[in-house]
């Protein structure tokens, strides 16, 4: 129903921008709907979060033990089966991977109206 842009203002999603200002009749019912439904109604601005590609393929590659045994088993079939795996790790985090959107966290001042 509503959506965090910034410290300033909110969205009424589809509907309009609500300024934070306490004589703002928009305003004023969306304090009304987050004390009388909860923050359920609202959801967290929109943040851009950028993982290092490192830190994110050191994540999803296999242990060394099972990288091992593909290499071993790649060996003993002719097969690129470790070759392959890398590579689809390494493509999907790209050195020059940009950001992730996420939703943040409520801020302090929307939680404190519900309670």
């Amino acid at each position: 129903m509503y959506k965090i842009i910034d410290d300033n203002s909110i969205e009424k999603i589809g509907v309009c921008i609500i300024p934070r200002d306490e004589l703002n009749k928009d305003y004023q019912q969306f304090v009304a709907d987050v004390v009388g439904i909860g923050t359920t109604c609202v959801e967290g601005a929109d943040k851009v979060v950028t993982t290092p590609y490192n830190i994110a393929r050191a994540v999803e590659y296999p242990s060394w033990q099972e990288q091992q045994d593909m290499q071993y088993w790649d060996a003993m079939n002719g097969t690129t089966t470790w070759k392959d795996k890398i590579t689809e790790i390494k493509n999907k985090y790209a050195k020059s991977q940009v950001g992730v959107n996420t939703i943040a966290d409520l801020p302090d001042w929307v939680v404190g109206l519900s309670t």
